[in-house]
């Protein structure tokens, strides 16, 4: 049998990403991810996936592909496949995003889950709070300069910028040949030189195949997109700017945000606040001595949401979030003092606005992405109420986690691959006419259907 890459995700769709990489009998999953909108037409609202059910409610849409040996005994009840020994030899992760890892929670823990570092870290900070779809799994870590094997494929990881630490593309040795994966990246973030020693690193290695994210290809938006370093001074302006209380939601694990954010704030007599969650996530990431994040309690507060009737008790509070009670500030020191905070929360958290009691005239800053779906339109308004009930001023500010278009091809261009794949994309038809000037070959992937791997 060929090398050969199966998709089984991430195809014609933002996010969902699910590949199967096969090589003389070794089979690697890389990345298992949730879509975006995976199973919007059929569960939505109080019609969900029933866990009785394991992985069978997803089967029956065709949200999740019937992978022999990939599954664990709990996932497989009550469906056509029966468990056996697993049939897969690693899982590899690109990064921690739900939409690379949020199926993984079926997979049979007896496969190994090599990820990044950091990937590991934000793994054990999700563990203590919630749950971790790599729960259960060994975990074997990689950094950038280092290799690792399964079977005859030899990963070359290097890390890129994107929208959550600990990022990576792959360039795979296979015995067909060479093949890249680029991973979520963008040039635009703090970091943007590590995807430029992805691209380097990938030219050099000459791999024959390229599997390349596609986020913003085909929107229409070309060179344009703000930079974090835009997202820094514009910040900075409107907290200078503000009279009142400064809040912001983001996505809690963009560390990029959160130093931006702490970065603005400095000279301006502001503390950001943060929930216990990322105050967690934070206190975890320190372990990596080449990340740099605020520490809690010498650069930043933590926001303790009250659990009950009356006054705050340890016992009402998590062992985890226990440790947070000493750098916490209530929803009545927030309100009393609104102008020495910038604070964080998500939508779910709005709620803590009606115990803050904040004054009108306050800045709201939503620095996440624009709704891109129907659910997510009905949040922003839903959102855009709560900003007008508390007489806020609202200000969309993000810095995306994917490079525009022009940066997508200038990756791809570089590299040089023989075949292109694109994924993670709505527009994979755009990729064609570009390419093909380059001397290219693109070739638009279909679920299911296995892509050769070319040398």
């Amino acid at each position: 049998m060929p090398s050969r890459l199966t998709p089984f995700g991430g195809v014609g769709e933002i996010g969902g990403n699910k590949f199967l990489l096969e090589d003389k009998g070794v089979r690697v999953v890389l990345d298992f991810g949730t879509g975006f909108s995976d199973g919007g037409e059929f569960f939505e609202g109080s019609i969900s996936p029933r866990a009785v059910n394991g992985a069978g409610d997803l089967f029956e849409f065709g949200l999740l592909p019937e992978v022999p040996g990939l599954y664990s005994e709990r996932a497989l009840q009550n469906t056509r496949l029966r468990y056996g020994s697993a049939e897969v030899d690693a899982i590899v992760l690109s990064h921690y995003h739900s939409d690379h890892t949020g199926r993984i929670g079926f997979t049979d823990p007896k496969i190994p889950v090599y990820c990044g570092e950091t990937t590991s870290l934000i793994h054990e900070a999700y563990s203590d709070s919630r749950s971790s779809p790599l729960d259960d799994h060994e975990i074997r870590r990689f950094r950038t300069g280092g290799r690792f094997k399964v079977g005859p494929m030899e990963f070359v990881p290097v890390h890129v910028d994107h929208s959550i630490p600990g990022a990576y593309g792959f360039v795979v040795h296979m015995s067909e040949g060479a093949f890249a994966y680029t991973g979520d990246f963008r040039f635009h973030g703090r970091a943007g030189a590590m995807t430029l020693d992805f691209t380097e690193t990938a030219r050099r290695e000459r791999p024959g195949t390229l599997l390349t994210e596609g986020t913003r290809v085909g929107q229409g938006d070309g060179k344009s997109g703000i930079s974090e370093k835009a997202v820094l001074e514009e910040t900075r302006r409107l907290v200078a700017g503000s009279k009142g209380l400064v809040f912001s939601s983001f996505r809690g694990n963009d560390v990029d945000r959160i130093n931006t954010f702490f970065d603005a704030c400095q000279g301006s007599g502001r503390r950001v606040v943060v929930s216990m969650r990322m105050a967690n996530l934070l206190e975890k990431l320190k372990e990596d001595r080449k990340l740099r994040v605020p520490s809690v309690g010498k650069d930043l507060d933590v926001y303790v949401k009250r659990k009950k009737t009356g006054g705050i008790d340890d016992s009402d509070y998590y062992r985890w979030e226990r440790k947070f009670l000493d750098h916490g500030v209530t929803a009545a020191e927030i309100g009393k003092h609104q102008t020495d905070y910038f604070l964080h929360l998500e939508s779910w958290d709005f709620p803590e606005l009606i115990d803050i009691k904040p004054d009108r005239g306050g800045t709201y800053i939503h620095s996440a992405t624009e709704a891109f779906n129907e659910e997510g339109e009905k949040e922003e308004v839903v959102v855009k109420n709560w900003i007008r009930h508390f007489g806020f001023r609202y200000t969309q500010l993000h810095a995306s986690g994917h490079a525009p278009e022009e940066g997508v091809f200038s990756l791809v261009e570089r590299v040089g691959a023989a075949k292109v794949v694109p994924v993670h994309t709505e527009h994979p038809e755009s990729f064609a006419p570009r390419v093909r000037r380059r001397g290219m070959k693109v070739e638009v992937p279909v679920k299911g259907k296995p892509v050769d791997i070319v040398g």
